[in-house]
C-alpha cells in the first residue's frame, strides 16, 4: 500500500512540475530597442565663458543594464566639442567620467551642442549643452576665418566641397545656425529673403553677426555656390 502510495504522489508531482511554464529569462536580455547607457546629466548649463577660451565641463557616462557595454563611438554637433570617456568598458552597473570641452572661437551668445554616446550595437544615448560666449574684443582678427579653420572647418568648410545644387549648399555649411529649410534657429530666419541682399550678405558678411562666406575672403563658397544658395533661399515662403 505504501508503494502504491509513493508512486501516485511521484506522478502526481512530476504531472504538475510539467505544467509549470519555463522561467521567463526575456527579462534578463538587453533588447535592441533598449539603451544601457545613460549620459547625466541629459542638460548641463556650462555657464558664460569668454570668446577664445576653451570651456571645459565633466558628464558621466553610466551602464545602467545588466550587462558589460563597449562604446563604440562618441561624436558631436560640431568639430569644435570633444567629449572622451576615460573607459570604453563599462561592466553593469559601473560609470566613467566623460570630459567634454568646447573651442568658443568665433561664437557668441547662446550656444547649445550636443553629445552622441554610440555602443558596439549601435544603441545610442544624447545629452545637451548650452553656454552663453561673452564677446572678445580681441578677437576680431581672427573672428572671421574662425569658423573656417581648425575644429570649426569640419562643419563650416569641408561639407561644401562639390555641392551645386543651393540646398545642398545650405545644408551642408548654413543649416546648423539658420536651421531646416532657412525657418531660423540661433540665427535669423532666411526664407523668402531677396536673392540679391542674399549674395552681399554671403559675400561681404554682416559686422559682429557673420563673416563673409566667400573664398575670396578665405570662406568656403564660390561665386557660383553663393549665387545658387542665396536664389534658392529666395525662393522659399516667408
Amino acid at each position: 500500500m505504501k508503494r502504491i502510495v509513493l508512486f501516485l504522489s511521484l506522478m502526481f508531482m512530476a504531472g504538475f512540475s510539467a505544467c509549470i511554464p519555463p522561467s521567463d529569462t526575456s527579462k534578463m536580455v538587453v533588447h535592441a530597442g533598449d539603451v544601457p547607457l545613460v549620459i547625466q546629466p541629459v542638460e548641463m548649463d556650462m555657464g558664460e565663458v569668454m570668446e577664445g577660451k576653451e570651456a571645459r565641463t565633466t558628464l558621466i557616462l553610466r551602464n545602467t543594464g545588466a550587462f558589460p557595454v563597449h562604446v563604440e563611438k562618441v561624436t558631436s554637433s560640431c568639430g569644435c566639442t570633444t567629449a572622451s570617456p576615460e573607459t570604453r568598458e563599462l561592466p553593469p552597473g559601473t560609470f566613467t567620467p566623460l570630459h567634454v570641452r568646447v573651442d568658443t572661437t568665433a561664437k557668441r551668445g547662446r550656444v547649445k551642442k550636443r553629445i552622441t554616446v554610440i555602443d558596439s550595437q549601435g544603441r545610442r544615448t544624447q545629452a545637451w549643452l548650452t553656454l552663453r560666449v561673452k564677446s572678445n574684443p580681441h578677437m576680431g582678427a581672427v573672428r572671421g576665418k574662425g569658423i573656417f579653420s581648425g575644429k570649426c572647418a569640419s562643419c563650416h568648410f569641408d561639407p561644401a566641397k562639390g555641392k551645386v545644387a543651393g540646398g545642398s549648399i545650405y545644408k551642408a555649411v548654413c543649416v546648423m545656425c539658420h536651421g531646416k529649410a532657412g525657418k531660423g534657429a540661433y540665427a535669423p530666419s532666411l526664407r523668402g529673403r531677396n536673392a540679391a541682399f542674399m549674395v552681399s550678405v554671403l559675400d561681404k558678411g554682416l559686422e559682429r553677426q557673420m563673416p563673409s562666406f566667400s573664398r575670396k575672403k578665405n570662406g568656403p563658397l564660390s561665386r557660383e555656390q553663393i549665387a545658387s544658395v542665396a536664389k534658392w533661399l529666395s525662393e522659399l515662403d516667408e
